[in-house]
């Protein structure tokens, strides 16, 4: 039950999910899950814009917290890391518009 990441926040760090589970929230609904080896968070870092989603854990989870800078480091120097990202934001955008097809 504890709160990752709360929307609305400045967004400077982003997140993987080591161990446990996540859910991620707009406004109070659920949009998502976040599970092993998922990169969170991304998004308003790379918009420099506020947090548009809260994360909280579903279960007891362990969480790397990566600064912007460093992260930026890490995908030049990793570019595997930027492919798996990716991916998963193509996976969260193709589940979203999903969504808004269905209602």
């Amino acid at each position: 039950g504890s709160v990752i990441i709360e929307q609305g926040d400045v967004a400077d760090i982003v997140y993987t999910i080591i161990e446990g589970e996540a859910e991620a929230f707009v406004d109070g609904i659920k949009v998502g899950d976040i599970s092993i080896d998922e990169v969170f968070g991304a998004l308003a870092v790379f918009t420099n814009g506020p947090r548009t989603a809260s994360v909280i854990a579903k279960t007891t989870c362990t969480i790397m917290a990566v600064p912007k800078s460093e992260f930026i480091l890490l995908i030049e120097a990793q570019p595997k890391a930027a492919v798996n990202l990716i991916e998963n934001l193509a996976h969260h955008i193709r589940t979203l518009n999903q969504q808004l097809i269905e209602k």
